[in-house]
């Protein structure tokens, strides 16, 4: 299916889905967003980890490979939420370094709420390593006074409360699925409201549809 055969829809039509097993599985990425949305607090908050307003760096030189689960829920959001027109993901060129769905002007993502896994705990999170927990502070250069450069496992270890390990994160959203493939997120995403289309097309005909989480 070419998506440029498609219009865009609207947020009135997310109840045609009901029923079916995308919109089952965009229910299920979307609450386990829902139920992580405050793990990160009370580590942030004690190490002060916060990264300086409107930088959004992280975003300018990469792009997250995700999973069909996280792809389906921004191509959820930017076609049926947001009433956007995919086509600009189409014309998305490689030699890009920068995130599709980062405002540069912003300094944004503008698909926060459903934003993958690994924007979530990148900087946010600790991570498992053969001497224990490690947290690295940001790459890029910013404000000293704004997060750590790194946290030993000792320190993570006597924090008192549990620490978010970033492999943690990932594994939970491979195990949600059927597949733990990821590709680049504007292929994925772009695969992903081919299938909504295909299904809104088969609704509409009265078929039945199939399949799981890719």
């Amino acid at each position: 299916l070419m998506i440029k055969t498609f219009s865009v829809m609207s947020i009135r039509e997310e109840k045609a889905f009901e029923g079916t097993s995308l919109y089952s599985d965009v229910c299920t990425i979307n609450s386990y967003y829902s139920s992580i949305e405050n793990d990160f607090d009370a580590f942030s908050d004690a190490f002060s980890i916060h990264c300086p307003a409107v930088c959004g760096r992280c975003c300018e030189h990469f792009i997250p490979d995700i999973t069909y689960l996280e792809a389906l829920a921004l191509a959820w959001e930017l076609g049926i939420r947001q009433d956007r027109d995919l086509d600009f993901l189409i014309d998305w060129h490689r030699n890009h370094d920068y995130c599709p769905l980062y405002n540069a002007v912003t300094h944004r993502c503008t698909a926060y709420a459903v934003r993958p896994v690994i924007c979530r705990v990148f900087c946010s999170s600790a991570s498992r390593t053969k001497e224990g927990l490690s947290f690295r502070g940001c790459r890029l250069s910013v404000q000293p006074e704004v997060m750590p450069a790194s946290l030993s496992d000792k320190v993570l270890s006597s924090a008192g409360f549990h620490v978010p390990v970033m492999s943690d994160y990932g594994e939970k959203i491979d195990s949600l699925q059927a597949s733990s493939e990821r590709i680049l997120l504007d292929d994925a995403v772009l695969s992903a409201w081919s299938k909504i289309r295909l299904i809104q097309s088969i609704s509409l005909t009265g078929d039945d549809e199939s399949g799981r989480a890719g």
